[in-house]
């Protein structure tokens, strides 16, 4: 089997449900995750989980749900004791869902953007999120602190109105941008078109601007651009493997508005949706040392862990985000 050149490989994980109808915490997350908990254990992967922890407050609020926050706090310390990061992942349109008849009922989307809320709103829900995933990971980790940042729905502009928030919890680097990407639907929307594709950048007050005395610091999602023959062939490897591309997560999300699915677009790299070969070309190609591959485990599929497997067999280097700021950055 031919080598590929050696990347550092950051595998990145948006800890959630679905937002539509919400699916369950059991196969949304807890047993896709567990089944990745075994592959990094046996391979000495640490990965880094952005935890929608809203979903985790409002489950503690319903007796009938607290079992479910127990197990997912369980699950957050094996990822930890693992040498996994947990970081945290805001969506607080959670501030405004019901639990009613045994499910997540969503009523609206208007404050599906962090920045929907106020600036001392911003701050508290932040400063919340922060505390809470440090006293979960401190019960096995002493002194566990967060130190990076994935904005809900990739929201994180404009940024002023966070960067605050980012200071006072020591919150240092973010990965929310995807270079070259555009995107929107009915409750948000991003813009990083003008991003060019870097290992990572400092910035201040526009995570899209590098700025080379910036006080934080941008690790963006990586992306590649798929042409119209990929996307018709991947149409086809896809019937060819519905079978292995069948995801964990029981429930759907809201949909992102895009160009016709059949012209050139770039798109994030995950293991989503995603084929062996297709993801060793992209990772040959990029002219990035480090490759930031984001997923989240509702969408992962048996497909999914070929992909991990060709990673390791490919002897690429896997890193956190904190230990990719520890040994690149500082």
């Amino acid at each position: 089997m031919r080598k590929e050149n050696k990347k550092k490989i950051l595998l990145t994980f948006d800890y959630e449900v679905f937002f539509r109808k919400s699916g369950t915490f059991e196969y949304c997350i807890q047993k896709p995750v567990n089944d990745l908990l075994v592959f990094f254990e046996t391979h000495n992967i640490g990965a880094t989980f952005f935890v929608d922890v809203l979903y985790y407050l409002r489950l503690l609020e319903y007796e009938e749900t607290r079992p479910t926050a127990e197990l997912l706090k369980s699950q957050l310390q094996r990822l930890v004791l693992s040498g996994s990061r947990i970081e945290p992942h805001l969506h607080p349109h959670w501030l405004d869902a019901t639990y009613v008849n045994g499910a997540w009922e969503f009523p609206h989307y208007q404050r599906y953007r962090l920045q929907a809320l106020n600036e001392s709103e911003i701050i508290g829900l932040f400063r919340k999120s922060c505390r809470v995933l440090e006293e979960i990971a401190g019960e096995v980790q002493n002194d566990y602190k967060v130190m990076s940042y994935r904005a809900g729905g990739w929201c994180i502009q404009p940024f002023e109105q966070l960067k605050k928030s980012f200071l006072e919890c020591g919150v240092i680097v973010d990965s929310s941008v995807a270079p070259y990407m555009k995107g929107s639907s009915s409750v948000h929307s991003f813009d990083f078109s003008e991003v060019k594709p870097m290992s990572y950048y400092r910035f201040n007050t526009d995570p899209t601007k590098s700025e080379q005395n910036g006080d934080l610091i941008e690790i963006p999602i990586s992306t590649f651009r798929c042409s119209s023959y990929s996307k018709i062939k991947r149409k086809f490897k896809n019937k060819l493997h519905r079978n292995e591309l069948i995801p964990y997560g029981d429930g759907n999300g809201i949909p992102v508005s895009s160009v016709n699915r059949f012209l050139p677009a770039y798109e994030m790299v995950s293991l989503e949706r995603m084929f062996p070969g297709d993801l060793s070309r992209i990772i040959q190609h990029s002219e990035q040392d480090v490759v930031n591959i984001i997923s989240h485990p509702k969408g992962l599929s048996k497909m999914s862990f070929h992909c991990l497997d060709w990673l390791v067999r490919n002897n690429h280097q896997f890193m956190t985000i904190k230990e990719y700021y520890e040994q690149e950055v500082m």
